[in-house]
């Protein structure tokens, strides 16, 4: 079985877990959240917990000795300094692990594959994938479901947006655009559109 590789990114809030969902459940898809990964990694003892700690210093660290993650997150959200530093250190640290969990798949006669990458285009992983969708959503559903996640204030949840690549220039470099606005059953619509015809 040849193993295809799909890219599902997107802006911040808009769905990207959830098409990864339908993806695993209705397609098979072994998947992989990148997003994920790195809170892994930033567990202590984790590679990116002794790196961000050396290079901010015992501030970052709580009494109970985990990374301070909302501290990391204004640091990184209001720093483009900080946020490029943090890039730089992490997405290598990240693609070998994408690398080693598509060696486990091709192992396993995986057919479908689907990695989620936040900042897909920003990394430059595009050459990982035979194809890339972005899932996307009405501004104002991006701010409140970035709100209610992650407790945020609106000017807080707009500065994280306006931190990552616009949404229509990511849409205009992807392959498949997925509209998440109508509700579950709309984007498993798409979806299944998306790969009408198609077997893994």
């Amino acid at each position: 079985m040849i193993l295809y590789i799909l890219g599902l990114t997107g802006g911040i809030a808009c769905g990207k877990s959830a098409v990864a969902e339908i993806l695993r459940r209705y397609c098979g898809a072994m998947c992989l959240d990148i997003d994920k990964v790195t809170r892994w990694l930033l567990e202590p003892g984790g590679e990116l917990f002794d790196i961000y700690v050396r290079h901010f210093g015992g501030y970052v660290v709580t009494a109970e000795g985990f990374l301070n993650r909302k501290l990391i997150g204004e640091i990184i959200f209001n720093h483009p300094d900080e946020r490029a530093w943090i890039n730089s250190v992490a997405h290598p640290i990240l693609l070998n692990k994408a690398r080693d969990f598509l060696v486990e798949c091709s192992e396993v006669g995986a057919g479908l594959v689907v990695l989620e990458v936040p900042l897909l285009f920003e990394a430059g992983w595009e050459h990982l994938f035979d194809e890339i969708w972005a899932v996307y959503t009405k501004p104002a559903a991006q701010i409140w479901r970035l709100r209610q996640r992650d407790h945020l204030t609106r000017q807080q949840a707009i500065s994280r947006i306006n931190a990552q690549m616009p949404v229509k220039e990511i849409c205009k470099r992807a392959d498949v655009k997925i509209r998440n606005v109508d509700g579950y059953k709309v984007v498993r619509r798409q979806v299944f559109k998306a790969l009408k015809g198609r077997t893994f």
